[in-house]
């Protein structure tokens, strides 16, 4: 119903008249196969699948592999916004009716696949559409390997700050780790430091609203799966070891972080 309606408005954005058809016609189908876009859109089959490569390109569709087939999603619209620094008002007063065709498909398990520094980008800014707290484990020292996620964090932590979201996180027991606990009130947020010689990850793991974002900065590539069930049990999964670790980080900081941290 909103196809046709929204198809000049994203052309407006950016988009070819091809991209925002299979744009709008996968947000509509939710997880689908090309075959099944190409028949809802009227395009050829191997046209879907050049503007989803497109798509894909452009961080604007994710794509998880199931068995021999490969599967495509819409990201969320929010970050269409956000990509166009908020200048497209007509894009936010149809965002109710363009999010509605998403949200249909959120009850059943959700995944989206990411790649490269822009697709783990578009994940991070995904958590920024968050509703309440961002319960966060993060490897600092091996996101800020990264010179381009460096430097996007720091607009990252503006944006959130801005917003007023506060984070509560697991971080490993590095300098990064360090520095973010320095600025914890500045910044919105509450760590404590784990050891990784007790506890070692590699990954950042983000939990927010009904998704839980997964990222491997060493590969570059990242998930986001909804659905309230693992957000929720994630979540509770993430308290306990929270108030573990308020315990247990007074025993594995230095003598000097002690001092710097009010521990006595």
């Amino acid at each position: 119903m909103y196809r046709h309606k929204y198809q000049q408005l994203l052309t407006d954005l950016g988009f070819t008249q091809k991209q925002a058809l299979v744009y709008l016609t996968l947000l509509g189908l939710g997880r689908s196969l090309p075959s099944s876009i190409a028949r809802h859109s009227g395009l050829k089959r191997s046209t879907v699948y050049v503007i989803l490569e497109q798509l894909k390109n452009k961080a604007l569709v994710s794509h998880n592999r199931s068995k021999a087939a490969t599967y495509f999603t819409a990201v969320d619209p929010h970050l269409l916004l956000d990509d166009q620094k908020q200048r497209y008002k007509r894009l936010e007063k149809a965002l109710p009716d363009l999010r509605s065709l998403r949200v249909q498909h959120a009850i059943k398990p959700q995944m989206e696949v990411f790649e490269g520094i822009n697709g783990i980008i578009q994940i991070m800014e995904d958590s920024l559409t968050t509703k309440g707290e961002i319960y966060c484990w993060s490897a600092g020292e091996v996101a800020y390997e990264c010179k381009e996620f460096r430097e996007y964090h720091a607009n990252y932590v503006k944006n959130k700050n801005r917003r007023g979201i506060w984070v509560r996180g697991l971080f490993q027991y590095d300098e990064v780790g360090l520095a973010l606990k320095r600025k914890g009130a500045k910044e919105k947020r509450e760590i404590y430091l784990i050891p990784s010689s007790r506890f070692p990850f590699d990954n950042e793991i983000n939990i927010y609203d009904d998704k839980m974002s997964i990222i491997s900065h060493k590969d570059k590539v990242g998930v986001i799966m909804q659905n309230e069930a693992i957000a929720s049990a994630q979540r509770s999964i993430f308290k306990f070891a929270f108030e573990y670790a308020k315990i247990l980080e007074p025993q594995i900081l230095s003598e000097e972080h002690k001092k710097e941290f009010n521990y006595s």
